[in-house]
């Protein structure tokens, strides 16, 4: 049984494609994406459930194959499904909320206003989210993949090199693999929408949203049923530093990557092919 009340909104992409932007202007146009937000703008309790199903699969973010069996077993998603309703419908919940909303309506299933939120795992358990909310809203956010490797590996880079660290990726340490990790992810968000209607997914595209801000928020608030006035969406255009795509790599490394990749499927399908 689904929970009732107002379908959420579900930000998914790859990581480094722009899911925090979109959060961000989405925050800004009146969509609650959670009272518990860390630094990456991710409820800290939807963030716990999609690492719990990870688990279940022996996964992490970064080697996310394992979904792909954990999906295929009617018995392990049914089993998942359970607990995600019931924690969806517990007071767990109420950090998600905050005290107001968890005042007015003591579980998700029965907000009234717009809400939702993002993680892009959500790109691989949005169909253990679609069994307990089938009428969700999905905003899938994709960002050309050699600037996504390129994102990564700086990242990954900075932090340090000692094993110790539980949180750098190995894999993405390297460009060609994390180009790999990139395919995954966009491959797995074709997949999982390929069966919603228009009505229930929106894709953005990150370079769209950083040159025609307002345009794309307009738009996102509209698939979004928020009624946005014309401050309220300069002050979500706000939001969009235009300097953001000007960080496309320029060395040899980089350049190499994209000259291998220009013609990969994806790239291709996106409209990310061509020269350097």
């Amino acid at each position: 049984m689904a929970l009732a009340g107002r379908p959420p909104l579900i930000v998914m992409g790859m990581h480094r494609s722009g899911t925090s932007l979109v959060t961000r202007v989405l925050q800004q146009a009146g969509v609650h994406l959670g009272s518990d937000t860390n630094v990456h703008d991710e409820s800290d309790f939807f963030r716990e459930q999609n690492k719990r199903i990870f688990q279940a699969a022996h996964a992490d973010w970064d080697w996310p194959a394992g979904m792909e069996a954990l999906l295929a077993d009617s018995d392990t998603c049914e089993a998942l499904e359970a607990e995600l309703r019931a924690a969806c419908g517990s007071s767990g919940a109420r950090r998600f909320l905050g005290w107001r909303r968890w005042l007015a309506a003591r579980e998700l299933g029965a907000q009234t206003g717009p809400w939702g939120w993002k993680d892009p795992r959500n790109t691989y358990s949005l169909p253990l989210w679609l069994r307990v909310f089938p009428e969700a809203r999905v905003v899938n956010v994709y960002r050309d993949g050699v600037d996504v490797a390129a994102s990564l590996v700086t990242r990954e880079r900075k932090r340090s090199g000692r094993l110790a660290n539980p949180i750098r990726s190995s894999r993405c340490l390297d460009p060609e693999r994390a180009f790999d990790l990139w395919a995954e992810y966009v491959e797995a968000s074709l997949r999982v929408t390929e069966d919603l209607t228009p009505r229930q997914v929106r894709d953005v595209r990150y370079e769209a949203l950083v040159e025609k801000p307002e345009t794309q928020i307009r738009e996102l608030a509209s698939f979004a049923g928020v009624d946005l006035s014309e401050s309220d969406a300069r002050a979500a255009a706000a939001e969009v530093d235009p300097g953001r795509n000007d960080a496309r790599p320029g060395d040899a490394e980089w350049s190499q990557l994209r000259r291998a990749r220009a013609d990969h499927p994806l790239m291709q399908r996106l409209a990310y092919g061509g020269a350097p």
